[in-house]
């Protein structure tokens, strides 16, 4: 037993790259004592606070940490007693060096797990998760150190926090082993993981403890579930939501696994990473005790072209029939803000120059369509083409073999921020193609929240329009490519149809386009005659008119104040890198409302749609560039044939792809995939969305009424089809932040 009786438990841990602890708490009261109706949490991150002026170039230095009493559901409605004095559900993304965190734990109902009977004495029990998260994101050799108590006597715990030990340990690991010793010997003193009250239970879990869990039923036939992370961050910590939801969520008989030694790796470009993510999925459907009979491959950023390199990888090196040898059906191939075009036309010149330079290493390079020597490991396709081996490597990507897997796919689908996102933006996330008639006005999702909500987009399996033509979609505009033919500041002439990614240069085409969406504006003003009022699409496009009985005839205006004008579409709002960044490091967090009430939470998925067409026929002229364009920068043209020729490939005629379209607020890149469960909870309709509608799932864990009933996935064979098919509606510590 503890010498101080106010310190029930306490546990001095540290964390490295994507490491995760959690803590199941659980403390019984004999029922009908009051004695005890609260108890104290803190947790205290023991580094010293002078090593936050070089966290930049090792950390950060800083730990993330949330406490949920065990009858907290996001889906239902949740009320404190006293949500002014304590909202009960308590996080904070950013515990510095030094600093603290103390939550105050409630004995209520809201903790109440079940009660017992020891020895004929009736038992409560009160329960909460607690779950400490490293923030480190550049090495994996530091590592960020804490000290977490629980007991009945916040101030005298705040008194241990004090002393030599916080004098003593650093946050690099020694080299030498007696100093690593003594440092362990000092930090682990009686103190880690121990227990000094029995009405207190505490299992504690670590990151291996977290992914390491066998399929529901090993002996039946497993649907393994490879997950892959992006851009600076890691598999463990980033992706356990995702994991989490998809565990509790799907009624599979599945096992998820990704490979995490490439935290840290970001750098060492696309093929390295893909090579690594590749040799560990042969490893698992090899080597692992299981019966696997589907596979589906889920990812984030930078992690959606990895994957996709380490299934090519696979089929390279260990034959095209591989899956195929094994019995393995793949099922959903699904990316979340995946930059398959790279990032060239995304960013200003001077950041398009510092990463084609090196500066994020070969991934850099790689990102900005880069072209480089092949190395001795790189695996290519077609070596009959030696120039192949030359061009980007998200040039040659989707060639053969992978284009011809990605046919077995049942479902193939991509998940894209329409703003607040300027690491991945919407033009390379979507690649490229979308239907910008029923998109609608995307600028106005910046300017204010009173857009069309689209609720039935979220109902769990909904039915999804299919569009099969090519003539009403559209590359996805870009602001600095504005024309002559521009009408205004902000938009640009409509490109569909186009065939090589250039805008038509006869006038007769524009019209034509225009006549097109004249036509589709009169149908579905028809098929709303009944409203008193126009909606947002209609009053864009009421001015159209066409001159004429002749339906093909290509004289077409749009009148404006008696001015002729080409139709416009508007422009997505460029998201800037810079702002992505501090976004990451700042990150605006979800309000009380938004953490407890389900109904105070706006719709996030605005468009899903499937896109079937061909584009892999279309040809384009990519220009070289001069001289002057190698050494700073690429001309607009340059860039957008080049990422046309990349989009055409993914869209055959045997590939059909779900865009999901998102509108998150930022940090949106982090947020599309719930980085931090509260942090980043703006998120948490996208994961939803796609553990609903992209797998076959129960409602064991969501509180609906038909519990444990299965639903059936629709796939883009049973959606609605046909270029006009109509879509189917049904006091000096940090303070807990919610």
């Amino acid at each position: 037993m503890t010498t101080d009786p106010f310190l029930w438990y306490r546990d001095k841990a540290k964390l490295r790259i994507g490491e995760v602890n959690r803590y199941i708490v659980t403390y019984k009261r004999q029922q009908g004592a009051t004695t005890t109706s609260q108890i104290y949490f803190r947790i205290k991150n023991v580094e010293n606070s002078g090593i936050r002026t070089i966290h930049l170039l090792t950390g950060p230095f800083i730990l993330y940490c949330h406490v949920v009493p065990c009858n907290y559901n996001y889906k239902q409605k949740f009320c404190p007693e006293d949500v002014g004095q304590n909202p009960e559900v308590a996080f904070e993304n950013q515990i510095k060096p030094n600093q603290s965190f103390n939550v105050t734990l409630l004995l209520n109902d809201n903790s109440f797990a079940k009660t017992s009977t020891e020895d004929g004495i009736e038992y409560e029990h009160f329960q909460w998760e607690i779950e400490v998260i490293s923030q480190i994101v550049i090495t994996k050799k530091t590592e960020v150190l804490y000290d977490l108590m629980i007991g009945e006597d916040l101030h005298a715990m705040k008194k241990l926090g004090l002393g030599k030990l916080q004098r003593t340990l650093t946050s690099i690991v020694p080299n030498n082993k007696d100093e690593d010793r003594t440092a362990q010997e000092v930090f682990d003193h009686e103190t880690s993981n121990h227990i000094f009250n029995p009405n207190l239970s505490v299992a504690k879990k670590s990151t291996d403890d977290l992914w390491n869990n066998e399929p529901p039923d090993p002996l039946k036939p497993v649907h393994l579930i490879i997950v892959t992370h992006g851009i600076f961050s890691n598999l463990t910590a980033d992706m356990l939501y995702l994991k989490e939801t998809l565990e509790s969520s799907v009624s599979e008989n599945i096992m998820i696994r990704g490979y995490r030694y490439n935290a840290g790796k970001t750098e060492k470009g696309i093929k390295k990473l893909g090579r690594n993510v590749g040799n560990y999925i042969v490893d698992v459907v090899e080597k692992e005790p299981y019966n696997f009979n589907k596979i589906s491959f889920i990812a984030h950023s930078l992690g959606g072209v990895v994957q996709l390199y380490a299934i090519k990888y696979i089929l390279v090196t260990k034959g095209v029939d591989f899956f195929d040898r094994l019995h393995i059906q793949p099922v959903n191939l699904v990316s979340l803000a995946s930059p398959f075009l790279g990032i060239l036309n995304e960013l200003n010149l001077v950041l398009s120059w510092i990463l084609d330079l090196g500066t994020l290493g070969k991934t850099g390079r790689d990102l900005t369509l880069s072209k480089r020597l092949p190395g001795w490991k790189d695996v290519e396709i077609g070596d009959h083409r030696t120039k192949d081996r030359f061009k980007p490597v998200l040039e040659t990507l989707p060639d053969d073999p992978l284009q011809t897997f990605l046919e077995k796919f049942e479902r193939l689908t991509v998940y894209a921020n329409a703003i607040n996102d300027g690491i991945v933006p919407l033009r390379t996330a979507a690649i490229l193609y979308l239907d910008y008639e029923a998109l609608g006005d995307v600028n106005e999702l910046k300017k204010t929240n009173n857009v069309i909500d689209r609720p039935e987009l979220e109902t769990d399996h909904h039915d999804v329009e299919s569009n099969e033509s090519q003539n009403n979609v559209s590359e996805v505009p870009e602001s600095s490519a504005i024309n002559d033919k521009s009408t205004g500041k902000g938009h640009v002439s409509p490109k569909s149809g186009e065939h090589n990614g250039q805008a038509h240069q006869t006038l007769s085409k524009e019209q034509q386009r225009l006549k097109e969406v004249h036509d589709k504006f009169e149908e579905f003003a028809k098929l709303n005659s009944s409203q008193n009022k126009l909606t947002r699409r209609q009053k864009k496009y009421q001015n159209f008119s066409i001159k004429g009985s002749d339906t093909n005839s290509d004289s077409i205006s749009a009148s404006n104040d008696s001015n002729e004008e080409s139709a416009t579409i508007t422009v997505p709002p460029r998201a800037s890198a810079i702002e992505s960044a501090l976004n990451t490091l700042i990150c605006p967090i979800p309000s009380q409302e938004y953490i407890m009430d389900p109904a105070s939470r706006n719709p996030v998925i605005f468009h899903d749609k499937y896109y079937h067409f061909d584009k892999s026929r279309d040809e384009s002229n990519v220009k070289s560039r001069s001289l002057k364009e190698r050494l700073f920068g690429y001309s607009a043209d340059w860039r957008l044939h080049k990422q046309v020729v990349i989009a055409n490939k993914y869209h055959t005629g045997k590939l059909s792809w779900r865009k999901v379209l998102v509108n998150l607020p930022p940090d949106a890149h982090n947020n599309i995939i719930v980085r931090r469960r509260f942090a980043n909870g703006y998120g948490w309709g996208v994961i939803h969305h796609l553990c609903e509608n992209l797998f076959e799932t129960s409602t064991k864990d969501s509180g609906d009424s038909d519990k444990g009933s299965l639903h059936n996935v629709a796939t883009p064979s049973q959606a609605y089809t046909g270029e006009n098919a109509e879509e189917t509606q049904d006091g000096g510590d940090i303070k807990a932040k919610i």
